[in-house]
């Protein structure tokens, strides 16, 4: 009997010696993210764009400066593109973005062809995470040179309530016909 159970303990030892452990379920460490409560924080936003890229394309060594000498340029031409969606808040985006490149020295130009092209979006998600923070928005930033990305800026922000997730959508049009008497 003593052999039996032996020789079962051995097999049972043998059989899980030959089975792949599974990952373990974890966590990404503690970060921190911004969140929008106020139109003030959409100025924080379009602040933290100003400046990154005041940093990518105004700083020694920066990809801009790699294909041009940086004394041949005293400032740097931009086409700010206007937002893709008909929002408030596109729109307060791309004024807020205007004021402070401006203020860090960039020159920009209502013409396409006079400039960086400089794109950005705002993707709206829904978070996993507890009522509070429902919703969250993706900020993408471009600036091209001809058919290439020369730079490209990303960011993730909470937005705070459900009002200002609808602010971010295309709003909606429509066609109303006209009947005469």
């Amino acid at each position: 009997m003593k052999t039996l159970y032996a020789s079962l303990i051995v097999l049972c030892l043998g059989l899980g010696a030959c089975t792949t452990p599974m990952p373990v379920e974890t966590t990404y460490p503690l970060t921190y993210q911004q969140k929008m409560r106020s139109a003030h924080h959409w100025d924080v936003m379009a602040i933290d764009v100003a400046n990154w890229l005041q940093d990518a394309l105004m700083t020694p060594d920066s990809e801009y400066d790699k294909e041009h000498e940086a004394q041949d340029r005293p400032t740097i031409s931009l086409y700010l593109e206007q937002p893709r969606y008909d929002s408030a808040a596109g729109a307060g985006f791309y004024d807020l973005l205007t004021t402070r490149l401006v203020e860090r020295g960039f020159i920009l130009t209502t013409n396409p062809s006079a400039g960086l092209p400089v794109s950005y979006d705002m993707q709206v998600v829904k978070s996993g995470l507890p009522e509070t923070v429902e919703y969250e928005v993706i900020v993408n930033v471009s600036v091209m040179n001809a058919d290439r990305y020369l730079i490209r800026y990303s960011n993730v922000y909470y937005v705070g309530d459900k009002s200002q997730y609808i602010a971010m959508q295309q709003s909606a049009s429509r066609i109303i016909e006209v009947v005469g008497p």
